[in-house]
C-alpha cells in the first residue's frame, strides 16, 4: 500500500501540467501513487500528461482515469478517490505545485498523531506578489470539541493543503458533492465534523498559483446556487451522522457565512456586475 495517493483533476492544463508533475516527482516520500483524472478536457492536456509520464522510470505508480462527461473537479476527485490505494490521499490542482517535502512531512505528522487529517499552510503566488495562506492553528493529536468548533467557525477551505486518511473517508462516506462551487468546503467541513485526531505542520508546503483563467475566476451565472447546494449537502451529512443537533449552531453559522453570504457575492458578481458591464 502506498503511503500517499495524490489525485490530480485535469482540465485545460496543458501549460501548467509539466511544472505540476515536476513537483510530484521531486517528493521525498518513499512510497507514492499518482492518479491523473481527465475531466474530459477539450485540449490535449491528458496527452501532455501521458507523454510526461512515459519518460518516467522510477518507483511512483501512475494511474490514468477519465470521467464519462465533464463534471467539475469534485466529480474528478471522487473518481480518483475510488481508485486510490494509498494510506492517505492528497488533492493537487493541475496549475499548482508541491514543495518537495509536502507528502513526507504531512504523512509523518499524521502517523505520529494517528490523525484522520493533517494540514500545512500554502503560499499564494500571483502577478502582484506572494503571500502565506494560513490554516487555523491547532495542536496535533486527539481533537476536543472546542477546537472542532473554533476551526469550523474560522474555516478557510484550503483543500489542497490536507492529507486525508483514506479509510476515514470511506468509513464516513465523505465525498465531494457533484457541484462546481464550494464542493471542497463541504468535503473539508464534513471531515472536521467527524475527525477523531488531527495534525498540523506549521510550514507553507503547497504553492497555489492564481491565474485569471482558473475556475474560481470564470464567470458562472449559476455559481451562487451551486454554492448553496454544496453547503446544504454538508448539513445533510451532519443529519445523516446524527450529529447535527450537537453542532447545530456551528453548522448554521457556516451555512450563513460560507453559504448565503458568499452566494450573494457570487450572484452579484456573476449576474449583475458582468451583465451591466
Amino acid at each position: 500500500m502506498p503511503k500517499v495517493s495524490i489525485i490530480i483533476p485535469i482540465y485545460k492544463a496543458k501549460d501548467t501540467l509539466p511544472a505540476c508533475l515536476d513537483s510530484v516527482l521531486k517528493q521525498t516520500i518513499d512510497s507514492l501513487e499518482v492518479l491523473l483524472v481527465d475531466d474530459r478536457s477539450p485540449d490535449d492536456s491528458i496527452d501532455v500528461a501521458r507523454k510526461y509520464v512515459s519518460h518516467y522510470a522510477g518507483p511512483i505508480r501512475f494511474c490514468f482515469l477519465e470521467t464519462p462527461v465533464n463534471g467539475g473537479p469534485g466529480v474528478a476527485r471522487n473518481m480518483g478517490l475510488t481508485a486510490a490505494t494509498g494510506e492517505y490521499v492528497a488533492f493537487l490542482d493541475s496549475d499548482d505545485t508541491l514543495e518537495p517535502t509536502f507528502c513526507e512531512k504531512l504523512y509523518n505528522a499524521a502517523v505520529t498523531a494517528v490523525a484522520d487529517l493533517a494540514c500545512c499552510d500554502a503560499t499564494q503566488h500571483q502577478p502582484s506578489g506572494s503571500k502565506r495562506l494560513r490554516n487555523p492553528n491547532f495542536d496535533s493529536g486527539p481533537i476536543d470539541e472546542g477546537t472542532r468548533r473554533r476551526v469550523l467557525r474560522k474555516m478557510v477551505t484550503y483543500l489542497w493543503t490536507y492529507l486525508f486518511r483514506r479509510e476515514f473517508l470511506l468509513e464516513n462516506g465523505i465525498v465531494f458533492p457533484p457541484f462546481r462551487s464550494a464542493e471542497d468546503t463541504c468535503m473539508v467541513c464534513c471531515c472536521w465534523l467527524s475527525a477523531n485526531s488531527v495534525a498540523r505542520v506549521d510550514e507553507p508546503l503547497y504553492n497555489y498559483n492564481v491565474a485569471p483563467a482558473s475556475l474560481s475566476a470564470r464567470t458562472d451565472h449559476g455559481r451562487w446556487l451551486q454554492r448553496l447546494s454544496s453547503l446544504h449537502a454538508f448539513a445533510r451529512y451532519a443529519r445523516a451522522k446524527g450529529i447535527y443537533t450537537r453542532h447545530r449552531f456551528t453548522i448554521r453559522w457556516l451555512l450563513f457565512k460560507k453559504g448565503r453570504l458568499l452566494a450573494a457575492k457570487d450572484f452579484i458578481k456573476n449576474n449583475l456586475i458582468h451583465r451591466s458591464s
